[in-house]
């Protein structure tokens, strides 16, 4: 009965570990297209390096000079509030690790199913749309 169950176990664990694979790859997919895109548009972005509790968000892009954190999410569960604390603590992150004030703004970027990249949800705050305006 042992060797069943831990056979099962192994199983399980390979399960699980491909589906994380999986998961990865959908995301490094979303932030090469998101990045493509923007650069076909005209805009400079460049991906940013995964660094542990230091990460800086997965895309920085410059519009007219200034830089724009942006967090991309490819997730069928939605969970706006952890998505846009993550967003903003990699932004600080990032001004923090060039020595730049004021921390550039944040965006969330979420890729929306069965959709083109152009039809992506950006998320932000209403005080960053005000702003915009």
């Amino acid at each position: 009965m042992a060797l069943i169950l831990s056979a099962g176990m192994k199983s399980l664990r390979m399960t699980m570990a491909s589906k994380q694979a999986a998961a990865k790859a959908k995301g490094a997919n979303f932030e090469t297209s998101v990045l493509k895109w923007l650069r076909n548009k005209g805009i400079t972005a460049e991906r940013l390096r995964l660094a542990g509790k230091a990460d800086e968000g997965d895309i920085v892009c410059f519009v007219s000079g200034s830089p724009y954190v942006l967090e991309l999410k490819a997730t069928a569960r939605l969970d706006l509030p952890a998505f846009w604390r993550e967003a903003t603590v990699e932004a600080e992150n990032y001004a923090k690790a060039r020595g730049i004030t004021p921390v550039p703004p944040a965006y969330v970027i979420v890729k929306r199913r069965q959709a083109s990249i152009d039809q992506a949800w950006v998320v932000q705050t209403l005080e960053q749309w005000i702003g915009q305006q």
